[in-house]
Order: C-alpha cells, then sequence, then structure tokens
C-alpha cells in the first residue's frame, strides 16, 4: 500500500498536465452525475416520503368522445366518494378540494392556499405534525390546521393552538380556530396547502358538486396492495352501470381509473422522458469522463514501461502490478470524487434557482450521498483503472529495457484509444444536437404565432376568490378602460395561460347527432374579447351586444330561441363544415339551439404541448363567474402594471392583487418548466463536451511529444508548417468525424421522441446535425491546434535534439 502511495505521489508531481486533465475530468464528471442524480431522485420521489404513499390511489376520469382531450383528470364529482361508500362500506378514502382563499387580519389581506378535506386527511396522509391533533380538529367544522410557515406569519412566536384566524372562500368569511400545526410543505409533493378546515358541503358545495361529468376535487383511495386496487378499478365499471351513465353520461364516452399517489408526478409521458433523458446525460457524462481517464491512462502507459520493466525485474508479479495501478486508478477517483463533491455543492444553489427545486446533498440518513458516492467510486475505480493495469502490468521487461524509446502501445492501443475517442464523441455530438433541437424549440414556442398579438396584453387574475362583487367587477371594467394608454378590456372565463373552466359540450349539426357529434370547449367571454386579443377573423361577423341574439344578458329567462356563437377554426373541421364560409348562418344544436355567426382563427391560450380544441364561444355582457380581466395597452408595461393595481386597491380594497403579462402569464403556466429543464439539460451537455475536450487536448498532448522527431524529419525533408498541421490535426478529427455516423441516428430518435410531446413544434431538419457536428468539429480542431501548431513551428534541428 506505501508503494501504491507512493508511486501515486510522483505520478501527480511528475506528470502535472496528465494528472489535472485526468483528476479534472473524472471530478467534472462526478459532479454533473452526483447533481442530475440528485434530479431524478427528487423528480421520481414525489410523494413517496409519505408514509404508506404506496397504498394511496387517486381516481381519475377518461373522456372517449372526438374533440375531447383524451388526458386524464385526477378530478372526480364531489360527492362521489360518498356514493362509493354506500355501495363499498368497507372502502377507505378521502378528499381534498384546493382553492385560494384570502385570511383577514385587521386591514391586511393575504392570499393564501387553502384546502377543504375530510377529517381523515391526515389519517390517509400522514404528514409530520408539529402541534396538536389534525384529525380531532378538522372533525369540527370550525377547526383549521396550519402550517409552520403559516403559523410564524400570523401569529408570530406566540402559541397558534385556539387562536383564530377569518378566511374567506368563495366570497364567505369564516372563523376557524386553530388546533393543529403540521410542518411546512416539501416541495416533492403533489398536493400542498398553507390551511386545512373541513370539508363542509354547505360552504363549498357549488351547485355541481353532485353533478356526474364535473370535476370538483381530489378523490384518494386506499388500498393494502396494487392487486386490491386493480381488483377495486373493475368494481369502478361496475358502480358507473348502477350511478352514473344516463342522459348526461354515457358507456363507452366516459370512464374511471386508478392512479397511485406514487405515480401522480410524472403520470405525463413526457414528464418521465425529460426526467429520463437528464438521467441519461448524467450517466453518460460521467462515461466520457471515464473513457479519458482509460485514453490518458493508457496513452500514458509507455511513459512508466520503463518502471513495470524495473519492478519485473526486480521480482515484481503481474498480479502484484496490476493490483498497485488499480490502487493508483481507485485514488484517482477518490480524489476526483471528492473533489466532484465540491463542485456539486458549490453547483447546487445556481442548480436550484435555475431548475426551481430544492435540491441538497445529505451525508447522512436514508438519503446520504455516501450511498450512492461509495458504490460509485468502487465501480468508477475499477472500470476506470481495469483495462489501464492491464496494460501496464503487461509490458515485457527485455523488449522494453532494449527499446531506444518508451512504448506507445502500438497499432492495438493507438485503435483502442481512437475508439474511445468515437465513443466519447458520439456522445457529445449527440448532446450538442440535443441542445441545439432544443433551444430551437423554446426559441419556437416564445416567437411562434399564437392566433393572437402577444405584445401589450395585461391579465387581472384576482377575480377567482369569489369575494369581488358584480358591481365591483362592473366598477373595474370602466377604471381600467379609462386608464391611460389602454385601448382595449375585456372579461373572460380565460385568458392566455390561463383556464378557470373546461366545459366541454357535445355539439353537432341538426340530423347528424351519433354520426358526428364532437365535444367543444365551451368558453363566455365579455365584450370586446376579440378586439382585445387581436384575433383573426376568419369569416362572417363577430359579436354586437346590441342584438339580443349575441348577448346572453340580453336574453329573457327561459327563451328558447337560438342564440349566436362564434366558433374557431378547428371547430369547423370538427362539426363537418367544409370551409370556414360554409359554417357561417348553419344551426348547430347541443345543450340548446345556436347559430354560427363567425369564425375566428385558433386562438392558442395553453401551452404548446397541449392540441388546440375545438371552441364555441358565447357573448355575455354580465360579470362572470371564475373570470379574468385583460386590458390591452401601450406604453410601460411596469407603469401600467402599478396604474391597474391602484385602480383594483381603491375598488376592491379587501382583495389582495394578483395582476402579470401575458409573457410572464404564459411563462409561469406553461413554459417554465421546460425551460428550468432544458437548462440542466444544456448545463450537462455543455460539461459532457467540456470533459470530452479535455481527454482530446490530453491525447493530443501526448501524441504530439511523442511525435516531435518524426515531425522534425519531415521538416528537415520539405514539409511546410500547413503539411504538419494538417497531418496531425486530420488524425484526431478522423474519429471525431465517425462519431456523427453513430451520434446522428441516436440524436435522430431521441429529438424525435421529444418533439412528439409537443403539439406545436419544429421540424426536426438535417440543418440542426449539421450545425451541431460542425460545432463539435470546431472545438476538436480548436482543443488539438495550440498542440499541434507549438510542433509544427518547431525547428527541426531542435526538434530532432528532443530527449
Amino acid at each position: 500500500m506505501t508503494s501504491a502511495l507512493t508511486s501515486f505521489y510522483r505520478s501527480l508531481t511528475r506528470h502535472k498536465l496528465f494528472a489535472a486533465l485526468n483528476i479534472g475530468g473524472l471530478a467534472l464528471g462526478i459532479a454533473v452525475f452526483l447533481v442530475l442524480s440528485l434530479f431524478v431522485r427528487f423528480e421520481t420521489g414525489f410523494d413517496r416520503w409519505i408514509p404508506g404513499a404506496d397504498q394511496l390511489y387517486i381516481i381519475q376520469e377518461h373522456y372517449h368522445m372526438p374533440g375531447y382531450p383524451e388526458t386524464p383528470n385526477p378530478n372526480t364529482m364531489g360527492n362521489e366518494l360518498l356514493q362509493l361508500r354506500a355501495d363499498y362500506p368497507q372502502l377507505q378514502g378521502t378528499r381534498i378540494a384546493a382553492m385560494d382563499a384570502t385570511v383577514r387580519q385587521g386591514t391586511v389581506n393575504t392570499r393564501e392556499a387553502l384546502a377543504a378535506v375530510d377529517p381523515n386527511f391526515f389519517q390517509m396522509l400522514r404528514l409530520p405534525v408539529v402541534a396538536g391533533d389534525p384529525t380531532r380538529t378538522l372533525a369540527d367544522p370550525d377547526g383549521i390546521v396550519v402550517t409552520q410557515r403559516a403559523a410564524t406569519s400570523y401569529f408570530g412566536q406566540l402559541s397558534p393552538i385556539g387562536r383564530t384566524l377569518t378566511v374567506v372562500a368563495n366570497g364567505t368569511p369564516y372563523t376557524y380556530r386553530v388546533g393543529a400545526v403540521i410542518a411546512d410543505m416539501r416541495k416533492d409533493m403533489s398536493y400542498t396547502s398553507e390551511l386545512f378546515v373541513p370539508l363542509v358541503a354547505s360552504r363549498f358545495a357549488t351547485e355541481w358538486f353532485d353533478h356526474w361529468g364535473s370535476t370538483s376535487l381530489v378523490t384518494l383511495l386506499r388500498f393494502p396492495d396494487r392487486a386490491a386496487a386493480h381488483r377495486f378499478e373493475g368494481e369502478l365499471a361496475r358502480f358507473a352501470e348502477r350511478r352514473v351513465f344516463g342522459d348526461n353520461l354515457k358507456k363507452g364516452q366516459w370512464e374511471q381509473s386508478l392512479r397511485p399517489l406514487v405515480d401522480n408526478h410524472l403520470y405525463a409521458a413526457s414528464d418521465r422522458a425529460v426526467v429520463t433523458t437528464l438521467g441519461a446525460v448524467g450517466v453518460l457524462t460521467l462515461l466520457i469522463a471515464i473513457v479519458n481517464y482509460i485514453n490518458l491512462a493508457t496513452a500514458r502507459a509507455g511513459l512508466r514501461a520503463r518502471e513495470v520493466a524495473v519492478r519485473k525485474v526486480l521480482g515484481g508479479t503481474r498480479r502484484a502490478l496490476t493490483r498497485q495501478f488499480l490502487t493508483e486508478a481507485m485514488l484517482t477517483v477518490i480524489l476526483s470524487a471528492v473533489i466532484g463533491l465540491a463542485l456539486a455543492e458549490i453547483a447546487l444553489p445556481l442548480i436550484n434557482t435555475l431548475g426551481g427545486m430544492a435540491l441538497r446533498i445529505d451525508y447522512w440518513g436514508a438519503n446520504s450521498v455516501l450511498l450512492l458516492l461509495v458504490p460509485l467510486v468502487l465501480a468508477v475505480g475499477a472500470v476506470a483503472g481495469l483495462y489501464p493495469a492491464a496494460v501496464l502490468a503487461g509490458f515485457r521487461p527485455a523488449a522494453v529495457l532494449a527499446a531506444a524509446r518508451a512504448p506507445g502501445g502500438g497499432r492495438v492501443g493507438a485503435r483502442v484509444r481512437a475508439g474511445l475517442v468515437v465513443v466519447q464523441f458520439s456522445i457529445a455530438i449527440a448532446f450538442a444536437i440535443g441542445t441545439t433541437v432544443m433551444l430551437a424549440q423554446a426559441s419556437h414556442v416564445r416567437d411562434a404565432d399564437l392566433g393572437f398579438r402577444r405584445e401589450g396584453l395585461y391579465v387581472v387574475r384576482s377575480l377567482n376568490s369569489g369575494s369581488v362583487l358584480p358591481e365591483q367587477k362592473t366598477a373595474l371594467m370602466r377604471a381600467f378602460a379609462a386608464l391611460p394608454g389602454v385601448s382595449d378590456v375585456t372579461m373572460a372565463q380565460n385568458a392566455p395561460g390561463d383556464q378557470s373552466l373546461t366545459n366541454f359540450s357535445t355539439m353537432y349539426q341538426p340530423g347528424m347527432q351519433g354520426i358526428r357529434a364532437p365535444s367543444l370547449m365551451d368558453v363566455r367571454v365579455g365584450d370586446h374579447y376579440f378586439d382585445t386579443f387581436g384575433a383573426r377573423l376568419v369569416a362572417g361577423r363577430l359579436f354586437n351586444r346590441s342584438r339580443p341574439a349575441d348577448d346572453r344578458a340580453l336574453r329573457a329567462k327561459g327563451s328558447t330561441t337560438p342564440f349566436n356563437v362564434v366558433i374557431n377554426r378547428m371547430a369547423v373541421g370538427l362539426l363537418g363544415f367544409a370551409s370556414p364560409q360554409a359554417a357561417i348562418g348553419k344551426p348547430i344544436e347541443g345543450d340548446a339551439s345556436m347559430t354560427i355567426i363567425g369564425v375566428v382563427d385558433d386562438l392558442r391560450f395553453l401551452g404548446p404541448r397541449q392540441a388546440i380544441s375545438g371552441t364555441f364561444y358565447r357573448l355575455d355582457t354580465r360579470p362572470l363567474n371564475d373570470a379574468f380581466i385583460t386590458l390591452r395597452y401601450s406604453g410601460d408595461p411596469q407603469k401600467m402594471a402599478d396604474a391597474v393595481e391602484a385602480a383594483w386597491k381603491r375598488i376592491v380594497p379587501t382583495e389582495p392583487f394578483e395582476g402579470r403579462t401575458i409573457e410572464e402569464n404564459l411563462y409561469k403556466a406553461y413554459y417554465e418548466q421546460d425551460t428550468r429543464r432544458g437548462r440542466l439539460f444544456t448545463m450537462g451537455a455543455v460539461l459532457a463536451i467540456a470533459i470530452g475536450c479535455i481527454g482530446l487536448y490530453g491525447l493530443a498532448a501526448f501524441d504530439t511529444t511523442r511525435r516531435i522527431k518524426e515531425i522534425g524529419i519531415r521538416k528537415a525533408l520539405g514539409a511546410s508548417t500547413r503539411d504538419v498541421l494538417q497531418l496531425l490535426i486530420t488524425k484526431f478529427l478522423r474519429p471525431v468525424l465517425l462519431a456523427n455516423l453513430i451520434a446522428w441516428p441516436l440524436a435522430w430518435v431521441a429529438m424525435q421522441r421529444w418533439l412528439s410531446t409537443f403539439d406545436d413544434r419544429i421540424a426536426l431538419t438535417p440543418w440542426y446535425f449539421l450545425a451541431a457536428s460542425a460545432l463539435a468539429v470546431a472545438i476538436a480542431v480548436l482543443t488539438v491546434l495550440g498542440q499541434s501548431w507549438r510542433v509544427a513551428r518547431a525547428e527541426p534541428a531542435r526538434a530532432l535534439r528532443y530527449e
């Protein structure tokens, strides 16, 4: 062991460049692997830390109708659990209805996340309790459970138990008494809130709470194992036949299934693919670092050939030498791991900021990094050291001592190193292609035509608490319209990045029910809706509030006369019309009789991953519930935001204000997660390419040093500096160019699958591959150019005197 440590120390101090490249490359690879491993563990660990989480299942609904999204909906009708218990008395379940609420403390009003839950909620989800009894608290209709953060925010250092909070929910104030405090919500949890109150039907049930087809809340069930859960899924179909199917929902159009709570966070295939991809980036980056070590260690083997020969002459066995070199490799990996761990610690704050996560490195406990790092060091040390040790221990003493210079591994060694460079750069080029495509897709999403003018739009999102009175909404509309720079104002049930209701109605042309009856999204809009967003009219006309058939606010109660609607371009084809012009003036049937008066271009208010739904718009100039106010303005965005907030506080002083520009709203709702994950991928890819270049630089330094005499002879015989440069660079470019043949098909398959998760996506053209490959080649040339240029310009006489 002492001999190995001495040898290790000498190899570090005598060959500082190669030692720095070896240790630095491995350290970077281990740091990237550790960080992305933490990311994968965070993303795949959602809810798994909750005791008994693997026994909890969410009831989800599927609709099978033309035009209706096929994505399962993890929400149910409000009273489904009560009906299930009536048929299955032993069934264990609980419900959670999430909403925004306002906490009033004197003149201070604070918006908080509120969850109305069943009294057994904390028996089903056993979250850490700080004080009190959550179950007993929720048995009281006026009891409330708060998090530590909320307790500190509202009561300071005083004990919150027994104190009261006034909570405004759905427009009605309630006084609750704090009976328990739980630990703050973790970021790796699907359903979070700051305040938990009992789910009292008289307070939280709407007219749709007991209506099949509505989605009011989340219903969780508990089963002892997956087999029991699977058996109960069959019961859900029989339950639907007894209780659900009728005029509203029909068999074959709707069904329910169970989603494991522990799978909820990554239930979408696109999310699983991204997490898998980033995990693969970590593994492949580490692989590149290992290949670097093998390449540099075998290239340097010749420098230690005489040492090996002398040791063998003095009685050293091949096994002893192999053990010594493996020990050196292990020590190198240990040192690299320590540096890599330090780099990961330093990088985590930046990673958390860019990725919006709460990753951390624990050194003790079930999530200790040592449980990952120790096996990693042993595995990497064995993999990275085995082949170099075998090469070094295999030198023949007589041949080495008789040779004029140290051996370099011969053709076999050169081919192995070239093969490893191909592997490295195949991965690096694939990463470069992936990064290029991701950046292009992100740019496309930012600049794509969404069917409306994005610039100069501001959305007020604080109307949905239920506390804003109709007369206040009307006053807000007048005040916003009077602000300097505002050209249009509208109120609607949606806005870019927001959708308060997702009602779908089955629509059809008279006589075509059962033949072509798609589900169209029903959106109620206010006056100037299409003008505010700058929607493009394709055919017909837009709403005119002076016409009773256009505005539902002007219709007599109980009227059965058809009213007018505007549909989008997607709905034209779904309803079976040959063209937008052909739809104008045609009647359609659904929950009422309607007449199409206009067709507008598709408005992509939802994210780029979601398909545009067929939509029909109804004009309703009354103050809408569950609505958003959108303004079109010109001028400075910050000044407009301040003016809108000031008007809000003047008219609705008791409600906290929330507003954003449309760009901010779209980013928060749909682009933020993809952007953050894309940053992680880009950082991993850049570091992987950098590690590959470190290895290439080391090989170039070694190879050019070994060929100094050869180059001197070539120059003495008339070779120019350009000829020598071409010779040296071409040698290193061959494996890099060959790597493209492997990287291109791999990257094409991976990027094709990733892009398929977007409804609005770029075309995967060859330009991305050519650009990424050109960049990789340019980086490779620049990496070896410095070494090659220095040797190529050396004077022949000095080169011939080398060694």
